[in-house]
């Protein structure tokens, strides 16, 4: 029966509001989610008979979820700028994103999001949140997310970003697509896909696009969209509203919808206040934030106002373990102060929001080991050279286990990833055709 399994002989790290570590533990699998889970013995005499995986001591826990990714930029790495190099994050997209976006073909979208997906499940990762931009081919680019990302079998929250950038007609079909894809996966009701609404950002989407969107789109799903990554955000903002960007945004209609605010970098002091206020859930994206020299979010600010801060990737690669590692330092080196951003506010930002995000949206438990929660999984090769227990968890996957091979991943007890192999997925036929896919881009670019 599919997602049905017993995992045996392993070391379970169950994370949740306070992890724990289980040792010699077995979990009992079935129809997708987790039916039994603790020490050998007593899940043993519980589970019936299943076939069973024997970890020989490997940790077993919850599958890592990317609260902020562009897949279409794959096919940039690498890639030579035509121009000087820029000076400024402005010119970073006029001279890089938006001119690679716009040389997007069908076929890179799903190209670029094959491989995202697949070096994704690679790393553990089980959900990926993305925020999709193919100016060329704007109707139906999230069709072509969506294949990909249920050919691989991870979970997939996919929306494309409304902009203006290419006049009145492409911010109409910006709307039309998040519109068309969040009534398909209403209507396939499929336990992998769902869509938020997605936005630019305030300085590329005028009054008229916003209350468009606004208009069309559900009032209960989210919108996600990047809010003062940059201060050219804010001094748009500024000169041709006269007010900054957040608050702009909720003013014209946002206040009413659950949002998704990627960055949230420069914000004005009674911002901050809004965020809470409107219970906005700031997506942080630490490496992201310091390869384009933008800043760095005050996101001890944020928990401390009770903002939700989830941690993303943005695209710089598929495996949030990284930015975890730059956000266990980058608060810290802001602060001056080692104490300046303890292992709580690290833990709440990389795990414990990320799976709430999550949960919520998915309409399912997901980012902790607990009974009756999905199956989304990972097994990592990772033999502890100090004491692992649930209050130490975080500092060995920081200093050693995020790093670790993974071994295995598992989303909804169905197996994606094994020793190397993704199922049904040739790899070294997909770099194959995706190397082909982007030097056509790159002559194009």
């Amino acid at each position: 029966m599919p997602g049905t399994l017993l995992f045996t002989n392993a070391t379970i790290v169950t994370l949740g509001e306070t992890p724990e570590v289980i040792r010699n533990g077995a979990m009992w699998v079935e129809n997708g989610k987790i039916r039994g889970f603790g020490a050998s013995e007593e899940v043993l005499a519980l589970a019936p008979p299943l076939a069973r995986l024997d970890l020989q001591g490997k940790i077993l826990m919850p599958g890592q979820i990317n609260s902020h990714d562009h897949l279409y930029s794959a096919f940039a790495r690498g890639i030579a700028m035509k121009d000087e190099a820029p000076a400024n994050f402005l010119q970073i997209l006029q001279r890089l994103w938006w001119r690679l976006d716009q040389a997007l073909t069908s076929e890179d979208v799903y190209l670029s999001a094959l491989l995202g997906f697949t070096e994704a499940v690679f790393r553990g990762v089980t959900t990926v949140v993305d925020h999709h931009a193919s100016p060329a081919v704007i109707d139906g680019s999230l069709d072509r997310l969506a294949e990909a990302s249920l050919q691989v079998g991870l979970r997939a929250c996919l929306c494309y970003e409304t902009s203006d950038r290419h006049g009145e007609g492409g911010a109409r079909q910006g709307v039309a697509e998040n519109l068309r894809f969040a009534r398909h996966c209403e209507s396939l009701r499929d336990h992998r896909l769902t869509a938020a609404l997605g936005l630019h950002a305030s300085i590329t989407v005028d009054p008229a696009t916003l209350k468009l969107a606004l208009k069309e789109w559900p009032a209960e799903v989210p919108v996600h969209v990047h809010v003062a990554e940059d201060m050219c955000d804010v001094e748009h903002s500024l000169r041709t509203y006269s007010r900054p960007p957040l608050q702009r945004l909720l003013e014209d209609g946002l206040q009413d919808r659950p949002v998704w605010a990627a960055h949230c970098i420069h914000l004005q002091p009674h911002e901050k206040e809004l965020l809470a206020k409107h219970s906005v859930t700031v997506m942080h994206n630490p490496r992201s934030n310091m390869n384009n020299a933008v800043g760095c979010a005050p996101v001890q600010e944020f928990i401390q106002l009770g903002v939700s801060v989830a941690l993303g990737t943005d695209g710089m690669s598929q495996d949030p373990s990284e930015d975890a590692r730059s956000l266990a330092v980058i608060h810290k080196h802001q602060a001056g102060d080692p104490r300046g951003f303890d292992w709580n506010n690290i833990y709440r930002v990389a795990f414990l929001e990320p799976a709430r995000l999550a949960s919520q949206r998915f309409g399912r438990l997901l980012g902790e080991i607990a009974l009756g929660a999905e199956a989304d999984l990972m097994v990592l090769e990772y033999d502890p050279p100090t004491p692992l227990t649930g209050g130490n968890f975080l500092g060995h996957w920081l200093f050693g286990m995020g790093t670790a091979p993974v071994w295995g991943t598992w989303v909804a007890g169905d197996c994606v990833f094994f020793k190397g192999q993704v199922a049904g997925i040739d790899v070294a036929d997909l770099k194959l055709r995706c190397r082909t896919a982007a030097e056509k881009l790159w002559e194009r670019w």
